[in-house]
């Protein structure tokens, strides 16, 4: 009897497999945002972003005439982006290099600053647990204008330190993790600020976003990215959404979200409300 039960599950292993393997894979197809700014308590401003994918990659953004485009290197990682004002010869291009470890080793952003075209590089050396990056402008090479050294531990990085131009450091932060999700964000040398974050225990929408751009390394790269770039959010590496954000800074702006979710406990809206609802955003998602 054991043996044919046991022939039995040898026949209907490939059959299980094969129903893994056809699970589908959730992509996002679209994200759709509507921004409120009622300072006018009349109507207030509208602002409209619509972002694009294909097969769960990131292809535009756009937002009222200005478009930002992105591409990808034959390992599916972000390779440059290109953001455009319609009508306009204003550009902004950033580039991607990684090493054969898919590691980010340098960004490089071109655009306008005081009429002059200007080149910001930001470059990025792995030495074991620490991550070192300095950035440099085209306008003079010999000045560093960042020195920062991140330390990284189980794969996330856990503080981060600010060098001046006499090697001191003068800035430290720790970041708290609880299931993975960066809870808060602590000052340890500067201005003591503590940032707060509460997260959800659904799938996170940004994180599903951020991986299919920057691969294996997301939860170095978005970090690392997230200072020179505001679309990629430090949060987005949490395994599940952000509820709120709160902060000690005096001039910080409290921010809440309530999310409604699908089958699979992926959000598919999200409204978000900043500055005491003076500012309120819609987000709507949609997967393949």
């Amino acid at each position: 009897m054991k043996t044919y039960l046991f022939a039995l599950f040898i026949m209907a292993m490939p059959c299980l497999l094969l129903s893994q393997s056809l699970k589908p894979e959730v992509k996002l197809k679209a994200i759709h945002c509507v921004k409120t700014n009622f300072k006018n308590l009349k109507d207030g401003e509208i602002i409209h972003k619509n972002y694009t994918f294909k097969d769960g990659k990131l292809l535009s953004i756009k937002t009222s005439d200005v478009i930002q485009s992105f591409f990808y290197n034959p390992k599916e990682l972000l390779d440059m982006t290109v953001k455009e004002r319609v009508g306009s010869n204003w550009k902004e291009v950033i580039n991607y290099t990684y090493n054969n470890n898919d590691q980010l080793i340098k960004f490089t952003k071109k655009y306008e600053e005081g009429g002059e075209l200007v080149t910001k590089t930001v470059t990025i050396s792995y030495e074991g647990s620490r991550v070192k990056v300095t950035t440099k402008k085209s306008t003079n090479h010999q000045i560093v204008l960042d020195d920062i050294e991140y330390v990284v531990e189980n794969g996330i990085i856990v503080r981060r330190s600010t060098r001046d131009r006499n090697q001191q450091i003068v800035k430290k932060v720790e970041y708290l993790y609880f299931k993975e999700n960066p809870i808060r964000h602590k000052d340890l040398l500067g201005d003591k600020q503590i940032k707060n974050f509460t997260f959800d225990d659904k799938n996170s929408v940004n994180a599903l976003l951020v991986q299919n751009i920057f691969g294996t390394h997301y939860k170095v790269i978005v970090p690392i990215i997230s200072w020179h770039e505001e679309e990629f959010e430090f949060e987005s590496i949490g395994n599940n959404n952000v509820l709120n954000f709160s902060s000690t800074a005096v001039d910080a702006v409290g921010k809440t979200r309530k999310y409604k979710y699908n089958a699979a406990n992926f959000p598919v809206s999200c409204s978000l409300i900043e500055s005491n609802g003076i500012v309120k955003t819609e987000i709507s998602y949609s997967y393949e």
